[in-house]
């Protein structure tokens, strides 16, 4: 099996995030189809919060998502990123949320799939 190029999910996309969990990325099961893993981006775009996020999960016919136990978004400092390859094989829709440690701020996120081939 090999792996195409990637193909984007999305643009770079500015998410205001509050102090409370906010949803910064949504990818339904159309947009996870035939994808082995996804790449995700996250640039938190504030000067002195960080934010942190956790990836959720869901399968087909669960109505409760599961958070998932990768680190890579937990902390990002205040005008830093982090970039995560996700293993989505199996996956019907994955969210990633977060939370701005102040008032709130801006993230900028961005994701692409990478499908596989016979």
């Amino acid at each position: 099996m090999t792996v195409s190029t990637s193909s984007p999910l999305n643009a770079v996309t500015t998410v205001a995030v509050a102090p409370t969990e906010t949803v910064v990325l949504s990818v339904a099961r159309e947009s996870l189809r035939g994808a082995k893993r996804i790449t995700v981006g996250i640039q938190n775009d504030d000067g002195s919060q960080t934010f942190s996020g956790t990836v959720y999960r869901r399968l087909a016919g669960m109505t409760v998502w599961a958070a998932s136990t990768i680190g890579d978004f937990a902390s990002i400092a205040a005008g830093t990123a982090a970039v995560a390859d996700l293993d989505v094989e199996g996956t019907d829709e994955l969210e990633v949320r977060g939370t701005m440690s102040g008032a709130g701020g801006d993230v900028s996120v961005k994701a692409t799939r990478k499908a596989a081939t016979p």
